[in-house]
């Protein structure tokens, strides 16, 4: 199974120091997303890491790291995302619907390192709600 691990941690400030954090903190929420993801897969995996560490905000999905995680889901290259939270995706309702319903459109699993599995199943149900709002 090949397991892809998205992470995006939106810099603020421009002191070595808290880039040494914000750096220190995706490698601890990276490892978190790989325990959980081999917690409900198993060991045996191959894991794909997708950054974004820098001046990007939320709602701009234009980001180097997730720019080559949405080409390797159209090119149906992995069985599963991680993230550790949803808003590591976007914080804009639309555009995580968006990005969700290609996400399932290729039989992808979304699960995040918080909730797992259980991710899924709701952002499913907030998926045919905001379908139908949509038409």
């Amino acid at each position: 199974m090949r397991i892809g691990i998205y992470n995006h941690q939106h810099l603020r400030g421009g002191c070595p120091i808290c880039t040494q954090t914000y750096v220190q903190g995706m490698i601890a929420d990276g490892m978190k997303c790989m325990n959980r993801a081999k917690g409900i897969y198993g060991e045996d995996n191959e894991f794909v890491n997708y950054t974004d560490l820098g001046d990007y905000p939320s709602e701009n999905l234009e980001r180097p790291g997730f720019r080559r995680l949405m080409k390797d889901i159209e090119e149906d290259n992995l069985d599963v995302i991680v993230v550790i939270t949803l808003d590591k995706i976007t914080t804009d309702i639309d555009l995580l619907m968006e990005t969700y319903q290609t996400i399932r459109k290729h039989n992808i699993q979304l699960i995040t390192a918080n909730d797992g599995k259980k991710a899924m199943e709701i952002l499913d149900k907030a998926l045919v709600k905001w379908q139908e709002n949509s038409n």
